[in-house]
C-alpha cells in the first residue's frame, strides 16, 4: 500500500484518485467541496469506492506524509493549492504534475520543499458531473520522465484503469501533447462545440497550421516531430466521430477562467526563446484570453 495524495479531483484528478484508491492504496483527496463515495462511469475501468477527502490542510491525520503527490489542479490555480502543497511536500516525497502544458517542473519546484517534483504527459478523457462522480470516455496514461519514483508510481497503479509509462523520449511525448491540447482544446472552446467539431469545413487545415507552429517550437526544445507526425494526428481526429469535450470547453461553457498561457503561452514563449514565429498560436491566446475576461 502505498500513501498518495492527490490535489484538485477534477474530472481527470477523480478518476486517477478513484483508480489508486479502489487499487487499496492510502489515498486521500485534497478537495474544495467534500463527498464520501467515488464513482466512475466507465465502460473498461467503472469503480464505486469509499473515498477520504480533506477540504482543508488542518484535516489531514497528523504526521501523515504521502510518497506521491499527483498535483491535479490546473496550471493557473496552482498558487492557490499553495497551503497543500506546503503540508505535502518535502524530502522523500514526489511532486507529480498532472497538468496540461510543458512547464509542469518550473511551475511546481517553488513547492518542493527538498522533495522531487516530476512533470506528466496525461490522457484521459472524463466529464465531472459531481464531487466524486465522472464519466470516463477514453485512456488513462501518464506519461513521465525514466526516472525511479515514477517506476513505483507505474506498480502502484498496475492492474488499475491507470497506467504510468516512465519513457525516456518524454520530451517528445510532451510536445506531442501540447500539440494535441492547442489544437482540441482552443478550437471547442472558442466554437463553443465538442470534439464533433474537428470534422468540420476548414478545421483539419486550421489543426496543421496550430501544429506546424507548435512542433516547430518543440523541435527547437529538442523533440522529434515533423510533418508526418501531423498528418497522423490530424487523420486521426477526422476519420471517425469523437465525443465529449475538452478541458478547457467545459471551462469555458461554465464560465471559469481557461488554460490559455499554460498551453498556448508556452509555444508562444518557446518561439520567443528560440526565434521561432508563432502568429496562429498567438491569435489563438489572445482570442481565449480576452473570453476569460
Amino acid at each position: 500500500m502505498v500513501a498518495i495524495a492527490l490535489v484538485g479531483p477534477g474530472s481527470v484528478g477523480t478518476y486517477l484518485a478513484a483508480q489508486l484508491a479502489a487499487a487499496g492504496h492510502d489515498v486521500i483527496a485534497c478537495a474544495r467541496r467534500p463527498f464520501t463515495e467515488y464513482v466512475v462511469e466507465s465502460p473498461e475501468h467503472p469503480v464505486r469506492h469509499p473515498a477520504t477527502v480533506a477540504t482543508d490542510p488542518s484535516e489531514l491525520p497528523d504526521g501523515w506524509r504521502p510518497r506521491h503527490v499527483l498535483v491535479c489542479v490546473k496550471a493557473h490555480q496552482t498558487a492557490g493549492a499553495a497551503g497543500w502543497l506546503e503540508r505535502l511536500a518535502g524530502p522523500g516525497t514526489t511532486l507529480v504534475s498532472v497538468q496540461n502544458g510543458v512547464e509542469g517542473l518550473e511551475r511546481l519546484t517553488p513547492y518542493a520543499a527538498g522533495g522531487e517534483v516530476v512533470p506528466s504527459v496525461v490522457y484521459c478523457g472524463a466529464e465531472l458531473l459531481e464531487p466524486g462522480h465522472v464519466r470516463h470516455y477514453t485512456a488513462g496514461l501518464l506519461i513521465t520522465p525514466d526516472v525511479a519514483s515514477m517506476h513505483e508510481l507505474a506498480d502502484a497503479a498496475e492492474g488499475t484503469g491507470l497506467k504510468v509509462r516512465p519513457d525516456a523520449a518524454y520530451v517528445t511525448e510532451t510536445w506531442r501533447k501540447l500539440g494535441a491540447n492547442i489544437c482540441a482544446n482552443g478550437i471547442t472552446a472558442l466554437t463553443r462545440r465538442r470534439m464533433e467539431v474537428m470534422t468540420s469545413t476548414g478545421i483539419p487545415d486550421l489543426m496543421r497550421g496550430l501544429l506546424g507552429e507548435c512542433w516547430a517550437v518543440a523541435r527547437a526544445e529538442g523533440a522529434s516531430l515533423g510533418d508526418a507526425d501531423i498528418e497522423t494526428f490530424v487523420g486521426g481526429l477526422t476519420s471517425r466521430p469523437l465525443t465529449g469535450g475538452t478541458s478547457m470547453y467545459y471551462d469555458r461553457m461554465a464560465g471559469r477562467p481557461t488554460e490559455q498561457d499554460a498551453l498556448y503561452g508556452a509555444v508562444v514563449r518557446g518561439g520567443q526563446r528560440h526565434g521561432v514565429p508563432t502568429p496562429l498560436v498567438s491569435t489563438f491566446q489572445t482570442l481565449l484570453a480576452a473570453g476569460d475576461g
